[in-house]
């Protein structure tokens, strides 16, 4: 955990020199090397006190105005990611410098001016898209429906539905206000069963309460069963644990729970999370213990914030492996191969969507997109989604 929040804060001051970089060639060229250089750093330094000022302020950001998220946080957490982006970009046209010279002479002449057009476009272009990503695509909801066929599926399971919910990441970049709106569709959804796959919380306490008791709403006959996720063990999982204790939700932890009505046919495994690893496939570091779980007398329905367990799950008798923590990678690039590429398919194997067992095709795994972000309140092809499965007899 010290490693990650140490990480995420050079990461933080990296992108803060990137920005200085971005304003001094944005700045007009009549301005003098040390005037451009000092407004830089001051607009800058000024523009990342913003989340300084709400942490003191509120320990959440629900207990203020809509506008102060919506109007300040999203724009803020929006030309953060875009000056990272920019930065990079114009970081690179800028070392080919010398290409550019030997291949085309005039450059030498006009680089200034090519330089500071590149840094005003690369900057706007990304703000634009983040923006359109903001609060355009991250509040366009979908419901994802699949019918999955198996043989010899008992009958009791044969048109059961099942709703997953996953990476909801209350905190600064998510409302309860939105939270409750996907309560209220997936219950509306009318589900015979509700999984919900970790990651309810970012990382600050305060928000645990408020999450839980809206979690709490949801209905379904055989029961709501869940896992946590990383970012629930950064919150704090004595908090969490306690907090969940106090809703009808049933909670696995390298553990099985009994959906009503179907103890006998329907197997619920939760797997705990290993915690570590979180930008790659995850080392669970005792998946005896979870395989022991599996029964091979009634269908298994695994429950495992990280993916990654598919790489040794697939092998066991589970029909049905339930997923979240990639959130898609929230920037898929449309085109490329069968689901497109994901950001996330840079650091882990499974990213989003459905997957199946190379040597049985009814071992399944579907990993879903999930409701909130992290970093920046951003989708770009990759909306969130309610994932309801439904269970068909082959």
């Amino acid at each position: 955990m010290t490693l990650f929040f140490t990480i995420v804060f050079f990461v933080f001051l990296l992108v803060v020199v990137l920005q200085c970089a971005l304003i001094r060639f944005i700045l007009p060229e009549r301005m003098s090397g040390p005037r451009k250089t000092l407004i830089a750093a001051c607009v800058a330094s000024c523009f990342n006190t913003i989340p300084f000022l709400y942490m003191a302020k509120a320990p959440i950001l629900d207990q203020l105005a809509w506008w102060h998220r919506e109007l300040i946080v999203y724009p803020y957490a929006i030309v953060l990611v875009a000056s990272a982006f920019s930065g990079l970009l114009f970081l690179a046209l800028w070392s080919f410098r010398p290409i550019l010279q030997r291949l085309w002479p005039p450059f030498e002449k006009g680089k200034r001016d090519f330089l500071g057009t590149s840094a005003r476009t690369l900057v706007v272009t990304s703000v634009g898209a983040l923006s359109y990503g903001a609060y355009w695509e991250n509040k366009s909801l979908e419901v994802s429906r699949l019918t999955l066929k198996y043989k010899g599926l008992h009958p009791q399971l044969s048109g059961l539905r099942i709703v997953q919910l996953t990476d909801f990441h209350a905190g600064p970049l998510i409302s309860f206000q939105t939270i409750s709106e996907v309560i209220s569709a997936a219950n509306a959804l009318k589900p015979d069963l509700i999984i919900l796959t970790g990651d309810y919380v970012n990382h600050n306490p305060a928000y645990i309460h408020g999450c839980a008791s809206l979690l709490d709403e949801l209905k379904a006959p055989a029961g709501v069963f869940g896992v946590y996720g990383n970012h629930d063990h950064y919150t704090g999982m004595v908090a969490m644990r306690e907090a969940f204790s106090k809703t009808h939700l049933s909670m696995l932890s390298d553990g099985c729970g009994p959906a009503k009505g179907l103890e006998g046919v329907l197997n619920i495994i939760g797997a705990e999370d290993p915690v570590s690893g979180w930008a790659r496939d995850a080392q669970f570091s005792d998946v005896s213990r979870i395989s022991s779980l599996v029964d091979p007398h009634r269908f298994n329905l695994l429950l495992s914030h990280r993916p990654g367990l598919f790489r040794t799950s697939k092998d066991w008798k589970v029909g049905l492996t339930l997923s979240g923590h990639t959130h898609g990678g929230q920037v898929i690039f449309p085109g490329i191969g069968d689901k497109g590429f994901s950001l996330a398919g840079l650091f882990v194997s499974y990213t989003h969507g459905l997957y199946e067992s190379e040597k049985d095709a009814e071992v399944r795994m579907y990993v879903s997109r999930g409701i909130g972000t992290i970093i920046a309140p951003v989708r770009l092809f990759c909306p969130p989604e309610i994932v309801e499965i439904t269970l068909a007899a082959a």
